[in-house]
């Protein structure tokens, strides 16, 4: 036979799958749409995708032992990604904890739109209130916000992990995978979620949708248009499209919809294949392109995507930081999770760790990582090279003794300063062109969850943003999701960002000599 049956057995329930013998259990599982971390796209780097054989596991591979102890190997732990079922067998996944994760959306009770006359409407009756949707698809969550658009405010808002992260944890991940075969299995990813976000935001239909607006990143609009991302990830990096687009609900779900209701989609343009429209909607958003003085925008995220500039001109950039700012490739790292250790402080007794939601530590998620660098920093058991003291090269520093001991490694330490040391000199090489010095910022916006949260006090002391500069640095939250909604109730909202796409401008860090030299000066702490 050249298919086996698979019992797959999460969280209580219990499903049967072929499994095509020479097909690993990871693509097995992506095709029939079952949730399994990837970070690393399946090159067995990462270690996140272990499974758990029941029945009939396979010989190990070299990558199980590398991440495996003998006596998890005994007991049939193998990465899912490494492994090709040769019989019939039955597996058992880890819970889907990233069903927990915590997406910023911003607070609806602060999210409010006032009419020109500067009055909010009075509601309707449930059923003649016309409703929009924001949307910001990003490499790591996906958020939606429903918009009473009588009363100009949010009324309820649906987030959820990016299932295309089962493809990989970053855009040059899903890149690959689109183009080596799979671009038909991530379009559907994220339209099955952008359709039960609609169905709950709907409550299954009974509020009446007549506009949405969605923000994203280049490579994510070009996944869920089904466009080739081939081009994308190849010099000269070329985008198939990234003008606004105008489609609709039955154009864009095609045969995933019945029923003949229909309404306007709108997609926000984007700049370059680095610089999309979740940064043209932030933009948009906070009215950088209104200012009199210069302010800049920065999204950390598994790109750093920013920008600089006011009413007279927009300077951008990208710099690829990595999944670090968002717990991947750190060792026993994890995403915004209820348990992920997210604030690191020393004490008389040695450190202390906050979790988010106060769950038991589960792993340590990027904000902890900025904290525990610094306060190791501040303790000098990390050096201004980034070098761990001898005692903890090889067993890392313990966090936590919860769920087998929480460490943070010398790996992760490197891991992190890349990703520091990318951003801050994008940073200051866009400052260089646009020919300012920090100083002369009027405010710093961080967007995204990682900068909601972030001690600012210590990503200055490790370097991530200058000296001196935390009362200029802003959390922003979701500006990309707010942007989209200002943008379903401004009748020339996308008039106006593309008026911000034609006012912008790209500068290519890559081969850029002021970054590099940037670059090698950031990546240390001193």
């Amino acid at each position: 036979m050249s298919a086996v049956e698979v019992t797959v057995k999460q969280d209580g329930k219990e499903k049967k799958i072929w499994a095509e013998k020479t097909h690993t259990l990871l693509e097995t599982l992506q095709k029939e749409g079952i949730f399994l971390r990837a970070l690393c796209a399946g090159r067995g780097t990462c270690g996140k995708c272990g499974v758990h054989f029941l029945e009939a596991s396979p010989a190990p591979a070299d990558r199980d032992r590398a991440f495996f102890t003998r006596y998890q190997l005994e007991e049939g732990w193998r990465l899912a990604c490494c492994t090709f079922p040769e019989k019939n067998c039955i597996i058992e996944l880890p819970s889907d904890v990233e069903k927990n994760f915590a997406v910023l959306s911003d607070d609806i009770e602060e999210t409010r739109y006032i009419t020109k006359k500067g009055e909010q409407a009075k509601p309707k009756d449930e059923m003649d209130v016309r409703y929009g949707i924001a949307v910001d698809i990003g490499t790591t969550t996906l958020a939606m916000m429903l918009i009473n658009m009588e009363t100009k405010s949010a009324v309820d808002t649906f987030t959820d992990i990016n299932r295309q992260r089962a493809f990989g944890a970053d855009v040059i991940s899903r890149i690959e995978a689109s183009y080596s075969g799979k671009k038909k299995a991530l379009r559907k990813c994220i339209q099955k979620q952008l359709l039960k976000g609609i169905c709950v935001l709907t409550c299954s239909g009974k509020r009446r949708i007549s506009r949405m607006v969605i923000a994203g990143n280049t490579t994510m609009i070009h996944l869920l248009m089904g466009y080739s991302c081939e081009t994308l990830g190849r010099y000269p990096f070329t985008p198939v499209n990234i003008k606004t687009i105008h489609t609709s609900y039955r154009r864009l779900f095609e045969n995933m919809v019945e029923g003949l209701e229909d309404w306007e989609i709108v997609i926000c343009p984007g700049i370059s294949t680095y610089v999309g429209g979740d940064i043209v909607s932030g933009i948009y958003e906070l009215s950088l392109s209104e200012e009199k003085k210069p302010c800049v925008l920065v999204d950390l995220g598994t790109n750093g995507e920013m920008a600089v500039g006011c009413r007279n001109k927009i300077l951008c950039a990208s710099t690829a930081a990595g999944p670090a700012f968002e717990g991947g490739n750190i060792v026993c790292g994890t995403g915004s999770i209820p348990g992920a250790v997210c604030s690191v402080e020393r004490t008389k007794k040695g450190i202390s760790v906050q979790t988010i939601g106060d769950a038991p530590p589960c792993g340590i998620c990027g904000t902890g990582v900025v904290e525990a660098i610094s306060e190791l920093k501040d303790w000098n058991i990390i050096d201004e090279n980034g070098l761990m003291e001898e005692a903890y090269f090889e067993e890392g520093f313990l966090l936590s003794e919860e769920n087998g001991g929480i460490r943070l490694f010398q790996k992760d330490v490197r891991e992190f300063q890349l990703a520091k040391a990318a951003v801050r000199a994008g940073f200051e090489t866009l400052l260089l062109k646009y020919g300012i010095s920090w100083e002369e910022i009027e405010r710093i916006y961080i967007a995204g969850g990682f900068g909601y949260s972030m001690n600012i006090r210590k990503a200055v002391n490790i370097g991530l943003f200058p000296e001196g500069s935390e009362d200029k640095v802003i959390a922003a939250g979701n500006t990309s999701l707010r942007g989209a909604a200002r943008c379903l109730l401004d009748y020339n909202g996308v008039e106006k960002m593309e008026s911000i796409v034609d006012q912008a401008e790209e500068i290519q860090l890559s081969g850029d000599q002021n970054f590099q030299e940037y670059y090698m000066e950031y990546i240390g702490f001193s």
